[in-house]
């Protein structure tokens, strides 16, 4: 295979410029040139974007990666989102935002020791991502002919949300590559003042961030069939929400430095949550899953990064050790705020345990015994929500919390628990059932306690905390109620389903740019109330690939979602029709926790 000179002269220069970084800052060499190569690796790698970008735009099918991932009939919006759509674009472009973050690192940090010491793991982590990038997913590998067209852009990627929902999930990693990166500052340096106000900053924006890449992952999966509603504990998903869990209690528990304790479980937190990013992109890139989030199926590559994945770790937990006599390792004294904070950080670590495990158990099984094992969902719910239970009971009663312990909210919680074990035995009520009404009534009281609070509470913490709640209690509801069922209808036939009408109004033929859909037009009556649905199944032109696209009518409390399925030889058509409670409070409790925690990152800022 042939390389295209100017993409890997490109390439090897940011590298070694890196590598010059990096050794200057070790080697206490000037500040302002190590600033000035951070800047020129950013233009460098930010020209490699434009130049790959510029091939996809073009129809430029002599590169191997455009040939794969686009084609002539492909619209002009997917073309440049396609950069990002597998393996050696998206890692070209996380380097790159890596970059970037390091040149605005080097423009907004005033402290020249915390400087060097982020530029230089910024650099470090770089240096090695190009080499994987140069020697296992080059992108710039060319054809020595020019193919009249492309594979085509995996159909189930050709969706708008392509556009912007990888790239958050990016920023998400990238931004704990930054925290994690003053992280190691502090450890040589000190966590003073301006460095925790630093972390906070930074931490807040990785945690929002990769809160909205979730947040539009679970939207996409929502309307694509097959993908189990909003949230299917793909592992490749379950990647991702680990170093969210991670992160979360690492913000959280940056008030352990104004009490002077257990830094040293901070700076683990920190480093953790940039360790399991790094091991996202493992299991992402390896090849070792199957899934359609999986970006490579090379086992090379999955060994690179394994190795890199070793090395990060081996280095973060070596600095750590060697370093954890500058950390205080008290713990706060059981009647603190800091100790129930503590409890959370040791719940949230529960939960990421109980992921972590649901994940990878079934990879080693198979890797060590050769079977093929599945962990459901059933699995995840069935631990997590005595978790989530515990979580925000321990939240809630942090906020009554006034430097002595209220024993009277203890014995309100074992009350519940005995209310609920007397509802679960005499009329089956289920756990989440009964916490999602606990939960909507702690959320009242939350609320209550807010309005007639003698003291004041910072709105946005208080808004982030009703979210949770909210966004929890909707998820439980979701759980317990929606319903589904599978149907057979001709057009202009109806049938009822609960306290719905469905009615199938035909079938029309669209045709679209690169590809061809049959149309399903349908009507759902409820409580006289009429709404629209329409839901297609596309035959794309290049490759003859089959999707199914969801009908979907939301409403405040419930969504009516229809998908088209097969057509029978008498004209039927099989279809499956769902009833989903709580989803448009999904959204908005889960909008609402990000613009609290960007409100707070912005109000540290000033």
């Amino acid at each position: 295979m042939q390389f295209d000179f100017f993409g890997n002269a490109l390439l090897a220069l940011s590298t070694l410029l890196y590598g010059v970084i990096f050794s200057s800052v070790v080697l206490n060499k000037n500040r302002s040139a190590s600033v000035k190569l951070m800047h020129a690796s950013t233009g460098i790698l930010a020209i490699c974007i434009i130049y790959l970008s510029y091939q996809f735009l073009t129809d430029n099918f002599q590169f191997l990666y455009v040939f794969e991932n686009s084609n002539t009939l492909l619209p002009v919006f997917y073309k440049f989102s396609a950069l990002w759509s597998a393996h050696e674009g998206s890692f070209l472009l996380m380097i790159f935002m890596l970059a970037l973050c390091g040149s605005v690192n080097s423009v907004i940090i005033k402290n020249d020791r915390d400087l060097q010491f982020s530029n230089a793991v910024l650099s470090f982590i770089a240096f090695f991502y190009l080499v994987f990038l140069s020697l296992t997913s080059n992108p710039f590998q060319v054809f020595p002919y020019l193919p009249a067209n492309g594979v085509d852009l995996n159909p189930l990627l050709q969706d708008p949300l392509l556009i912007i929902h990888p790239p958050m999930l990016f920023f998400g990693y990238v931004f704990y590559a930054v925290v994690f990166s003053f992280v190691i500052s502090g450890i040589f340096n000190k966590f003073n003042k301006g460095l925790i106000q630093i972390l906070k900053v930074w931490s807040g924006i990785a945690w929002a961030t990769l809160s909205v890449g979730i947040l539009l992952g679970s939207m996409w999966a929502y309307y694509e069939l097959g993908w189990g509603g909003y949230w299917f504990w793909d592992p490749v998903e379950n990647v991702a929400l680990l170093p969210w869990l991670a992160g979360t209690a690492f913000t959280h528990s940056l008030i352990f430095h104004k009490n002077k304790v257990l830094m040293s479980w901070m700076v683990f937190l920190g480093i953790l949550a940039f360790l399991l990013s790094v091991m996202g992109s493992f299991i992402v890139r390896s090849g070792i899953i199957n899934s359609v989030h999986a970006f490579a199926s090379d086992p090379s590559r999955g060994v690179f990064l394994l190795s890199l994945f070793g090395l990060f770790s081996l280095v973060s937990f070596a600095i750590f050790f060697w370093k954890s006599e500058k950390l205080s390792s008290a713990w706060p004294k059981i009647n603190s705020k800091s100790y129930l904070i503590l409890l959370n950080n040791i719940i949230l670590m529960t939960i990421l345990v109980v992921v972590f495990i649901g994940t990878l158990y079934p990879i080693f099984n198979e890797i060590w015994y050769g079977q093929k094992i599945s962990i459901g969902p059933n699995y995840y719910s069935d631990l997590i929500t005595p978790l989530v239970f515990l979580l925000i009971l321990v939240f809630t009663y942090e906020q009554f919390f006034k430097q002595k312990f209220n024993y009277k909210y203890f014995l309100i919680i074992i009350l519940l628990f005995a209310a609920y074990l007397v509802l679960h035995l005499f009329y089956e009520i289920s756990f989440g059932l009964f916490a999602g009404y606990l939960f909507l009534g702690i959320l009242l009281m939350r609320l209550g306690f807010f309005v007639y609070a003698k003291k004041p509470i910072a709105a946005h913490k208080i808004a982030g905390h009703l979210s949770v709640v909210a966004l929890t209690t909707a998820i439980l509801f979701n759980y317990e109620y929606s319903q589904k069922v599978d149907l057979v209808l001709k057009p202009n036939d109806s049938i009822q389903f609960m306290d719905t009408e469905i009615e199938f109004l035909g079938i029309e033929v669209v045709a679209d740019q690169n590809f061809d859909s049959v149309v399903g037009n349908f009507q759902i009556t409820s409580n006289d109330n009429v709404y629209q649905l329409a839901s297609e199944k596309r035959v794309y032109k290049i490759g003859g690939v089959i999707t199914s696209e969801t009908g979907i009518k939301s409403l405040i409390n419930r969504d009516f979602l229809i998908v088209l399925g097969d057509r029978f030889n008498d004209g039927s058509w099989s279809l499956r029709y769902s009833i989903k409670y709580g989803i448009m409070l999904i959204w908005l409790s889960s909008i609402s926790l990000i613009l609290s925690m960007l409100y707070g990152v912005v109000r540290r800022y000033e």
